[in-house]
């Protein structure tokens, strides 16, 4: 099962379909590439359309570290329309110089992980996509890894059909699927449905971010477009609270970690705190008993560190702390 606030160990590698490794295909799809590990770092789809952003797209290759190719499976080509994936993976730390200068927004590696239960309507009849070669599924994934998304589609076990229905999901009724979604150990939940009407793929999904509901739809020609338009409005609707544009000034944020009672739960609080996107450096500041006092600095503001833990599982903040004396509490999951 996926960790709670996933690190998205890829982040700086892409892929696009190609349909044969000759040189030019391989120059044209760089940039393209190039482009997709832009918006996949700051969480903005409009990134590109930055004039610093559009100037550096041409000379993708030099900030290219290595590249390869994948052959895709039958089901695959069907969803990517080509028989190739160019792989490739760009330097880290000019993806994130190139941000700031161009005054953009960068979202770290540590990212919220989703758990998608999605009900399609084919032929008179409907199912839920689950984690199997399914062309959904794999329309799904493709579209979250081409935003960075960490996702986990059901098994549709015994477990979880026990727990919820096609019905459930189609209707997107919230108490079930909740329930079902607690072994997937996932910080948001989308639930919703795709069928065909009049030539046409229509999609109405529904995002559950702890508690907050909120509902997006779209229509495309394809079942795929479909999928793409409403990972991209989840992506965008998860940025936006948790990108930042790094600044200049360097500040420190006073961070209290309980329930540190092993190494590995406080190389994992470290690690997580040094993942966020505006972290610059992390140091502990004393340590007593099972707590550990961290003094994190940021290049944004505190509440945008805040933010940023607040919507992950992996810290829990203490309901009586207020941030007093700029400390704040959390708790390390258990």
């Amino acid at each position: 099962m996926p960790a709670q606030s996933e690190r998205v160990a890829d982040l700086y590698s892409a892929s696009w379909p190609v349909e044969n490794q000759s040189t030019g295909v391989r120059q044209n799809a760089m940039q393209n590439v190039f482009a997709e590990v832009l918006v996949r770092v700051s969480g903005n789809k409009a990134v590109v359309n930055n004039s610093q952003i559009q100037a550096v797209l041409s000379d993708a290759q030099n900030y290219m570290r290595q590249y390869s190719y994948k052959r895709l499976s039958a089901e695959e080509q069907m969803v990517y329309e080509r028989p190739l994936l160019l792989v490739a993976t760009f330097d880290s730390q000019a993806i994130h110089r190139i941000l700031k200068e161009a005054q953009q927004p960068i979202w770290s590696e540590n990212r919220p992980a989703g758990s998608f239960w999605i009900a399609v309507e084919e032929d008179g009849q409907r199912r839920v996509v689950s984690e199997s070669r399914d062309q959904v599924a794999i329309a799904i994934k493709r579209a979250a890894a081409r935003r960075g998304l960490p996702i986990v589609m059901p098994l549709m076990d015994l477990e979880d059909k026990s727990e919820v229905s096609v019905g459930d999901v189609w209707g997107r009724f919230t108490g079930p699927i909740k329930r079902a979604s607690e072994r997937y150990n996932a910080d948001y939940v989308v639930a919703g449905q795709l069928s065909q009407s009049g030539g046409q793929w229509m999609g109405r999904w529904s995002l559950d971010l702890g508690g907050n509901v909120e509902n997006i739809s779209s229509t495309a020609s394809s079942k795929q477009q479909v999928v793409a338009d409403l990972i991209d409005q989840i992506a965008d609707k998860l940025a936006a609270r948790l990108s930042v544009v790094l600044s200049d000034q360097v500040l420190a944020v006073e961070i209290f970690v309980e329930n540190i009672n092993t190494l590995d739960a406080y190389a994992g609080a470290r690690r997580y705190l040094d993942g966020l996107g505006m972290t610059q450096s992390v140091r502990v500041l004393q340590v007593k008993d099972s707590a550990v006092l961290f003094e994190v600095k940021v290049q944004s503001s505190p509440q945008s560190l805040i933010d940023a833990i607040n919507i992950g599982n992996n810290l829990r903040r203490i309901p009586t702390d207020q941030g007093l004396g700029g400390r704040y509490s959390f708790r390390w999951r258990d």
